[in-house]
Order: C-alpha cells, then sequence, then structure tokens
C-alpha cells in the first residue's frame, strides 16, 4: 500500500539561528519553498542590470525570518535612516549591513540552504 504522508509531510530542515557582532538580537533563517523560489525569479525577470549577487541577496532576503524585511513599520525606519526608499525586503537587507556583515549573511544563506549552483548562470538564463 503506497503512502502519500511522507511526501506531504516531508521532514524539512528546522530554522537556523545565528548572530553577527553589531546586532545584539540574532538572526532566524528559514528554507524558502519552491513557489517562493518561483515568485522570486518571476519578480527579477524584468530587471536588465541583475547579476548573480542581486539574486543571492534576493534569496538570503526572503529566507530571513528575524528580521521582517517585509515589515512595513521597519522598512519605513530604515527608509528614514537610509534617506532614501527601501522599497523590497533585499534593499533592506543592503540598506541595514555593511558589506562584511552582508557576506556573512549570504554565506550563512548558501550554506543553510544548500544553494551551490552559480545564479549568473540561472540569470542569463531569465534573461533569454
Amino acid at each position: 500500500m503506497n503512502s502519500f504522508d511522507s511526501f506531504l509531510n516531508p521532514e524539512r530542515k528546522p530554522n537556523i539561528r545565528f548572530k553577527l557582532s553589531p546586532y545584539p538580537d540574532e538572526f532566524e533563517m528559514r528554507l524558502l519553498s519552491a513557489e517562493e523560489d518561483r515568485e522570486i525569479l518571476r519578480r527579477m525577470q524584468g530587471d536588465k542590470k541583475l547579476d548573480g549577487a542581486d539574486a543571492l541577496i534576493a534569496y538570503a532576503a526572503e529566507a530571513l525570518v528575524v528580521p521582517d524585511l517585509h515589515n512595513a513599520d521597519f522598512q519605513d525606519k530604515l527608509s528614514k535612516k537610509a534617506g532614501r526608499p527601501i522599497l523590497s525586503p533585499a534593499d533592506a537587507l543592503v540598506a541595514m549591513t555593511t558589506s562584511a556583515e552582508l557576506s556573512a549573511i549570504l554565506g550563512a544563506y548558501t550554506e543553510f540552504s544548500g544553494v551551490d549552483v552559480t545564479f549568473t548562470e540561472g540569470v542569463e538564463e531569465i534573461k533569454n
């Protein structure tokens, strides 16, 4: 007898928590679903200036649970601090970090998610 339970209720990795020294609170990151992955790719399709780093930033920003980069109040306060509009979670992630902090977050995302592909190849595929 076939059971679909193992396919309907897979055992996924639990969220990870990590600290970055300048932030007093922990970051929390989750795995993205295939549907979320597709939605990120759809949003990026129209951006002719997009590169692999931008794609990786978009994925990592979506994967963050804490801080909630979708939170309108957080984006508004960050916009005021940055002196420019923050229009997406990826914008928020870039605005709130230094290059070293962003690199650490991207490293945590790639290690946690198991993403091993070269995003530039995928972005070029999208553009064509």
